[in-house]
This record gives C-alpha cells, structure tokens and sequence, in this order.
C-alpha cells in the first residue's frame, strides 16, 4: 500500500510541481488579459455559424479529455516522479499535460468567446512555456540523468511527430 505520509515529503514530488500550476495559472491570467483587450476594444470576432463553433468547441474538449485520461493510463499518480514513462501519450509527446494547457485551453476560451486574438496569442504562450519547461527538463534529467536525455532526443515537447 501507499504511504501517503513519506510520498508527499519527497523532495522531488513538490519539485515536479514547481513549474505546472503556475506556468497554468499565468496561463490563465493571459487568457483573461487577452479577452479582456478582445471586449474593451472589439477586434475582429470569430464569424461562424454557432453550430460549427459548438462542433469544433466538443471536438477540442473531447481531444483534451481524452489526452488527460491517457496520461493516467500511461503514468499513474503514484509512479509521477519515481518512474520515467515512455508508453502511451508518453511515447508520442513529454509533457501531454501542458500541451492540453498550452493549445486547448486558448483554443476551448476563444471558440466560446469568438476571439481570434487568443487565437492568434497562441504562438505568445508556446514561446513562454518553451522557457519555463527548461527548468522542468532540467530537473527531469537530475532524476533520470542519461534515459532522460535519450528520451528528449526522440520524443518531442508538444506535438507528436508525424513522419
């Protein structure tokens, strides 16, 4: 069984935190920053039919969902930290998490608000979480040293590769 006690006071389990939740929730803010410019001074709006933005709206929640589910299935809570995971989402993209944050989130918040400024602010947010994911990777690589380093090589951040 797990000894929940000795799991939370591991060093490396608060470390693995330290650039998710507020890479998110910076995340967050700019999105919120970024509709709030949208609203105030009403730039161009996404001008499709309310049935296709309701198609592509569950199409990009569905495709976040079903990638979160997958990382469960492909690393457990319990291995996060312990056990470098190269099966499932893992074997396609490193970090499927900030993937959903980094593409569907903008995208779910642009569709339901017609904003093609978040779309277009899409590429701002990429670059920022390109350079907080070092400190992650770089963390990643103490835990795991060489198998991290060749994992990286094949395996890329964000997007699966296709070829």
């Amino acid at each position: 069984m797990l000894d929940l006690k000795n799991w939370f006071n591991k060093k490396h389990y608060f470390r693995l935190w330290n650039v998710g939740p507020p890479g998110a929730l910076i995340t967050g803010i700019f999105i919120y920053f970024i509709l709030f410019i949208d609203r105030k001074y009403n730039f161009f709006s996404i001008n499709i039919d309310e049935f296709w933005i309701n198609i592509f709206l569950w199409i990009v929640i569905i495709e976040a969902l079903f990638i979160l589910f997958w990382i469960l299935f492909s690393l457990p809570p319990t291995e996060r930290g312990r056990k470098l995971s190269q099966k499932g989402v893992y074997k396609f993209i490193r970090h499927p998490v900030y993937t959903v944050i980094i593409y569907h989130t903008p995208i779910i918040f642009s569709l339901l608000n017609r904003s093609i400024i978040l779309l277009i602010s899409i590429p701002l947010i990429h670059f920022f979480w390109s350079k907080i994911i070092i400190f992650e990777e770089d963390y990643l690589v103490g835990i795991f040293g060489d198998k991290y380093l060749e994992y990286a090589k094949k395996t890329p951040r964000f997007f699966p590769k296709i070829f």
